[in-house]
């Protein structure tokens, strides 16, 4: 039994070596370790290997022999040996701050242009101008002296930064000339050889304005003109005016306050001879609300205004409308507009010369009232830059201001030039005006422009007036057809042209007779036909290089003898050839 448990005992300790080791003999594996794989640039020339497509679907690409062979033939193709083209900039257009102008023409005319736009800094420049434009020979065929000067001088400073905009200026201009228009030559030697007709208007203004771009107040702008001549003739003119605006829901809300202030003297009147002073004003107060966004535009308001002065006892207080609407479809062209307005307007001895420079200094000034002025019309655009509109016109003026030749007076006690026939007086009437304008104009993208305008209007009094005797109620000095054509065209980089046409057409002109021993007031008023002209004027323009320039002006070149004042023969066609120089100023 012993042997049996020991034999039992070995073979479960060799079974458990044996156990043991098969165990320790651990099957060899292989183990793949991947990296990322981080380029370098040695490796970029490198030809990679396109691994082989193990697949019993793919066939074997079969190798392909072939041949080139050259046939022989006649060509007729030359290549080309041109060279690429280089870009070359644009050279860029020298900016000069000043320019001098010289010219002489006809008449004895001479024309003197110098300019400078100066800039100081970045928020400051100043501007100066000296302009003088002469005739030093006298009309041909006329007895008294009748040459003529033009003379300007400026003085413009501006101030603008992102709070504010300021523009100053003080601008001196004199007209010289004469009252050479005599209806009948003078027949006394004494009246001939103490006459002196000459006349020199002078106009001083100085003007301010001042803008904000601030929610409230958007600008404040001060205009005076001292308006003096040579027969003692003094005028002051005060005018200040101011905008605020503000929006609500996007309807802007405008309020306009002005007031204005006018006060004349003439050294007398021509009937009585007696000193004349007139002094007269006016507060006005614009209200209106207005939209100019959008299809459709409006503004809508009234404006308020109070006269100042003895005219003024019956009426002070005057009520204008202040009406527009306009509508822009999205689609089309046809733009219509309704416009409708009134305004009280002061007759200054200053506004009157700018329209006849031939007024007599001793005229009786008042104020007129235009209760409304409408204008119905359409606007279209057919191309792009050009533009067409017309409208009809219909204006009621309560006292419209005409001028009627005055008469002769030959009292040799005061001889004074432009009592002879040769000046004009103003008149007033009630009224009222209707017609039709038309304006076409277009913009060209080198910086052409042109513009033709042509109205017709038909006139009508409300009223006699006897102490203006029109008793055959006709609209004097004013035509019932006028045409403008005006433009500028640039031919090339160097020439430009330069055009202007204006035509009136037949009208009519009161004058009072002449008797000897009459009273000047007594004397019958006459009428009669003056016709038709056509004033025609062109400037041409060469830019040699970027310096020097030459021109040539024609005036008159339809010759007429005489324009729009009777018994006032103006020079006949006037050539005038100048030269003009660039330059930069600096201090």
């Amino acid at each position: 039994m012993n042997k049996v448990f020991y034999l039992a005992v070995m073979g479960m300790f060799c079974s458990m070596l044996q156990a043991q080791k098969k165990e320790k003999e651990i099957d060899v594996q292989e183990v793949t370790i991947i990296k990322s794989y981080t380029p370098s640039l040695k490796e970029v020339f490198k030809i990679r290997e396109t691994p082989p497509e193990l697949d019993s679907i793919i066939g074997a690409k079969k190798e392909v022999d072939y041949a080139i062979f050259s046939v022989p033939v006649v060509s007729t193709f030359v290549p080309s040996k041109g060279v690429a083209r280089k870009l070359v900039p644009k050279k860029p257009t020298p900016q000069f701050n000043s320019s001098a102008a010289i010219g002489f023409g006809n008449f004895n005319q001479l024309l003197v242009d110098y300019a400078t736009n100066y800039t100081i800094d970045r928020r400051q420049k100043i501007d100066w101008l000296i302009y003088y434009n002469g005739w030093l020979k006298r009309i041909p065929e006329t007895q008294l002296e009748s040459r003529q000067a033009n003379l300007m001088l400026n003085v413009a400073h501006q101030y603008a930064t992102n709070k504010r905009n300021n523009y100053s200026q003080i601008n001196f201009r004199q007209h010289q000339q004469s009252f050479y228009g005599l209806r009948e030559p003078i027949a006394d030697a004494f009246i001939r050889e103490n006459i002196d007709p000459k006349q020199a208007l002078n106009y001083l203004s100085v003007t301010t304005q001042w803008q904000w771009y601030d929610p409230w107040v958007k600008n404040l702008a001060l205009n005076t003109y001292i308006t003096t001549d040579a027969f003692s003739t003094a005028e002051a003119e005060v005018d200040l005016s101011s905008k605020i605006q503000t929006m609500i829901g996007g309807i802007a809300v405008t309020l306009l306050p002005e007031f204005t202030y006018l006060n004349t003297s003439f050294s007398e009147d021509f009937y009585t001879r007696d000193e004349i002073e007139y002094t007269a004003g006016k507060g006005s107060l614009n209200l209106f609300a207005s939209k100019i966004r959008g299809s459709f535009r409006f503004k809508a308001g009234a404006k308020a205004v109070i006269g100042i002065g003895d005219e003024f006892i019956d009426q002070e207080l005057f009520i204008y409308p202040r009406l527009a609407f306009s509508y822009q479809p999205l689609k089309g062209n046809f733009a219509p507009f309704l416009n409708i307005d009134g305004d009280l307007s002061m007759n200054s001895f200053r506004s009157l010369t700018h329209d006849n420079p031939y007024l007599a200094p001793a005229i009786r000034l008042n104020t007129s009232s235009t209760p409304y002025r409408v204008q119905l019309g359409t606007r279209s655009k057919f191309f792009t830059g050009w533009e067409f509109e017309w409208n009809l016109l219909m204006e009621q003026n309560d006292q419209q201001p005409f001028f009627r030749s005055l008469t002769s007076d030959l009292d040799r006690s005061n001889v004074l030039g432009y009592r002879y026939a040769n000046a004009y007086e103003v008149v007033y009437a009630s009224l009222t005006k209707t017609g039709v304008q038309a304006k076409l104009s277009a913009a060209f993208k080198n910086g052409g422009r042109l513009s033709f305008k042509a109205s017709y209007a038909d006139f009508s009094f409300n009223n006699e007036e006897e102490d203006t005797q029109l008793y055959d109620k006709t609209a004097l000095n004013m035509p019932e057809l006028s045409l403008l054509f005006s433009g500028t065209v640039k031919m090339g980089q160097k020439i430009q042209l330069q055009w202007y046409v204006n035509h009136i057409g037949e009208r009519k002109n009161a004058y009072r007779d002449s008797f000897l021993g009459q009273d000047l007031q007594d004397a019958p008023v006459l009428l009669e036909d003056l016709p038709a002209f056509t004033q025609m004027d062109v400037n041409i323009h060469y830019q040699i290089n970027e310096r020097w320039g030459v021109y040539l002006k024609g005036k008159n070149l339809m010759n007429e003898s005489m324009y729009r004042w009777s018994k006032y023969p103006v020079y006949g066609t006037q050539l005038l050839l100048g030269l003009r120089y660039n330059f930069d100023l600096s201090f």
